[in-house]
């Protein structure tokens, strides 16, 4: 079928839906093949993270136990196998990455590794391994300084790729083909993924930025509708009405249901929105931009702060539907986040082109990072306590308050900044508004009219809440 056949329409959802991956273009074939592979990778490990949650714990195990710790602990035998085989892939992206950053870059990257792989190797009852391991880094060490500036680093990352999964392959087998028990081993891989968490609470962090984001999103995508139907005047109508009627809405649901940790972020966060609208209509400089502005964060401001305070109140959307359904697995946010952050920040994070960071560093870097967080959230979501089958390692309270804390103290600057100096990202593109709104006829009404429609149907509907809540409290 040639090109001039295919559907515009058709062409423009694919387009759109390529924008939220790595563009390959201009990339050498290496690089797009390590991409392709990055993303079947996470795709597959999210799939496994929900497929592990429904088929539960009854697998066979292995226990093991950690120096001081009276614990006994159980760890599934399949997920211990795939957490060694992607606890090497994500290496293996991480090194080749940094090979194609600068030195300081893979030299940072480069000790933590070896740290990681002393410790695995460390299980040995031979000193073979550990000897064999101090002499490669050290020759390894010696060969870099000599060629780091060549072209050869940043020119074949498939032979990099290559190289570092057979030393992390040897290394692997050679230590723990050498340990006393399995215990051990699985006592050291689980000991060296307690070295990566630290990765993924950064990596909520910015998944809590990825709330705000998505919030963002759905706030831009409903006010460009209502851009494209309505205009100037039906559209401040409508922003006033739904400025007005927000507060009501979560107030009265604040007060049914008693949760002050689910509503109460986004009730606070309303009024100044109420309040910033007064101004800028007072100072005379409500126009098209502003009245979308306003339209776009409130309809937004639901989305990210449930989240967020649910974070603070110690659950998340996926416990709730939990505990409504019964089906839905815990770990859905984690995967529905980490994928939309694959669609979002990762594209943002790798369209880059630095000098430190080079883009094809760029790519990999963070496909090596996100593939060692979701394993970590795999190997920790399986581990429990023998005596009472409760989690071994109990970090969601701590992954709640970095997650909250940063789609507040993080995201609200962020979205003060988008509205200050990347309105489009808010309100969408202006020029896509270049043609009349649709609905033209509505110009036809004076603007007091329709404002003072909204104003009156605002009120009623929040006399309504409050009426419900008198009948209900």
């Amino acid at each position: 079928m040639s090109n001039s056949t295919i559907n515009p329409q058709s062409r423009s959802i694919f387009g759109r839906l390529a924008e939220n991956f790595i563009d390959l273009r201009g990339l050498p074939l290496s690089i797009k093949l390590l991409t392709i592979g990055g993303y079947l990778s996470v795709f597959f490990l999210l799939l496994i993270v929900l497929l592990f949650e429904i088929i539960g714990d009854d697998l066979p195990s292995i226990q093991f136990s950690f120096p001081g710790d009276p614990r006994n602990i159980s760890l599934p035998l399949a997920v211990m196998a795939i957490a060694v085989l992607f606890f090497i892939v994500g290496w293996v992206y991480l090194l080749t990455g940094a090979g194609m950053a600068k030195a300081r870059v893979f030299l940072s990257v480069l000790a933590l590794f070896s740290f990681q792989l002393f410790m695995i190797v460390g299980v040995s009852q031979s000193v073979f391994p550990i000897a064999g391991e101090f002499i490669f880094f050290l020759a390894f060490l010696i060969v870099y300084a000599l060629t780091y500036r060549t072209k050869f680093w940043r020119n074949f990352p498939l032979l990099h790729f290559g190289g570092w999964l057979g030393v992390i392959l040897f290394f692997m087998i050679l230590g723990v083909g050498t340990a006393m028990t399995d215990s051990m081993i699985a006592a050291s891989l689980v000991t060296n993924f307690y070295v990566i968490m630290l990765i993924t609470l950064i990596f909520w962090v910015f998944l809590g930025l990825d709330i705000m984001n998505l919030g963002i999103t759905i706030g831009r995508s409903l006010t460009i509708i209502a851009r494209r139907f309505l205009p100037f005047p039906a559209l401040s109508a409508l922003t006033v009405f739904i400025l007005l009627v927000h507060p009501a809405i979560v107030l009265s649901a604040l007060m049914l249901t008693k949760n002050w940790g689910w509503w109460f972020v986004d009730l606070i966060l309303s009024m100044p929105l109420v309040l910033g609208a007064s101004f800028v209509w007072l100072m005379h400089r409500w126009n098209t931009a502003a009245a979308a502005t306003f339209l776009s964060l409130s309809f937004a401001s639901p989305v990210a702060f449930l989240g967020v305070s649910m974070a603070f109140n110690g659950s998340d959307v996926v416990e709730l539907l939990l505990a409504l359904t019964g089906i839905f697995p815990p770990l859905l946010l984690f995967v529905s986040l980490t994928t939309y952050n694959l669609m979002g920040t990762g594209v943002t994070f790798t369209g880059v082109d630095g000098r430190v960071m080079p883009r094809g560093a760029r790519i990999l870097l963070y496909f090596g990072t996100v593939i060692l967080v979701v394993t970590f959230m795999l190997l920790i979501s399986r581990e429990r306590v023998v005596e009472t089958k409760e989690l071994a390692l109990d970090v969601q309270g701590l992954i709640n308050d970095l997650f909250a804390l940063s789609g507040l103290f993080l995201g609200i600057p962020y979205v003060i900044w988008l509205v200050w100096k990347r309105r489009e990202k808010v309100i969408g593109d202006e020029k896509a508004f270049t043609s009349p709104p649709r609905w033209t006829w509505l110009e036809r009404i004076p603007a007091w009219v329709l404002l003072t429609l909204s104003l009156i149907t605002a009120c009623l509907l929040s006399c309504s809440f409050v009426a419900v809540l008198y009948l209900f409290r």
